[in-house]
C-alpha cells in the first residue's frame, strides 16, 4: 500500500476524526519538519527561536491545511509559511537586539562574535569533517551577521538559495515569486553582502 501524497495528508486534517487528524499532522512534520527547522534556523540563527517559528508555521498548517490547493507543492506551500513566520519573528527579535557596527567589523576580520550578536552556526551535519565544521563556522558567522544587514525580501532569497542551491524556479514558487524577480534579488543581496564583507565574501560562498 502507497503511502498518501502531502496533499492527501493536508486535506484528512480536515477530518472529523480525532485520531486521523493527529496521525496525518505527525506524518507531514516527520517528512518536513527538519528541513522546516534548517530553513528557518538560516534566518533566525538561533536554535530556539527557529524551533518556535516552526511551532507556529505547523500551527497554521494544522489549520489551514485543509484549505491547501494541490495546483502547488505542498512543501512550497509550507516552506513560504516557515520563511513568512522566521522572518516576522526575526522583525520582532531586531526590535529588541541588533548587530552592532563594531560587531560587523570584528566579524569581517575573522574574530568571534558569537557571544556579543548571538549568532549560531549551521544546524550540525552528521559526523562532520573537522574541516567541515571548521568552514560551517567561518560561513555562519560571516552570513549571520550580514544578513542580518539585509531587508528580510533580499534575506529571503538568499536563505532559499543557500546552502541548497534551489533554482530560481523552486524560490519564486516558495515565495510566489517570477524566476526573473528570483535573479534581481539575488543580485541585490549579492551587491549588498560585497559591500558588507568585502572579499571575505568568497569564503562564505
Amino acid at each position: 500500500m502507497s503511502e498518501p501524497s502531502d496533499a492527501e495528508l493536508a486535506r484528512r486534517l480536515g477530518s472529523r476524526d480525532r485520531a486521523e487528524r493527529e496521525r496525518a499532522f505527525a506524518s507531514l512534520f516527520q517528512r518536513h519538519g527538519r528541513k522546516s527547522l534548517d530553513l528557518a534556523w538560516r534566518v533566525l540563527g538561533d536554535g530556539g527561536l527557529a524551533a518556535d517559528a516552526v511551532q507556529e508555521a505547523f500551527l497554521t498548517v494544522y489549520r489551514k491545511g485543509p484549505r491547501f490547493e494541490a495546483r502547488a507543492q505542498f512543501s512550497s506551500w509550507l516552506y513560504r509559511v516557515v520563511l513568512n513566520q522566521s522572518i516576522d519573528m526575526r522583525r520582532r527579535e531586531r526590535r529588541h537586539r541588533s548587530v552592532s557596527l563594531s560587531d560587523l567589523t570584528r566579524a569581517t576580520r575573522g574574530e568571534d562574535v558569537s557571544s556579543s550578536s548571538d549568532l549560531a552556526a549551521d544546524p550540525p551535519s552528521p559526523n562532520p569533517s573537522p574541516e567541515t565544521t571548521a568552514l560551517g563556522v567561518e560561513r555562519a558567522r560571516l552570513v549571520r551577521v550580514a544578513i542580518d544587514r539585509l531587508s528580510p525580501k533580499l534575506a529571503a532569497v538568499v536563505v532559499l538559495r543557500y546552502p541548497e542551491g534551489r533554482s530560481y524556479e523552486e524560490i519564486g514558487e516558495i515565495l510566489g515569486l517570477p524566476p526573473g524577480t528570483v535573479r534581481s534579488r539575488l543580485n541585490r543581496a549579492h551587491a549588498a553582502l560585497r559591500e558588507i564583507l568585502g572579499d571575505r565574501l568568497d569564503d562564505a560562498s
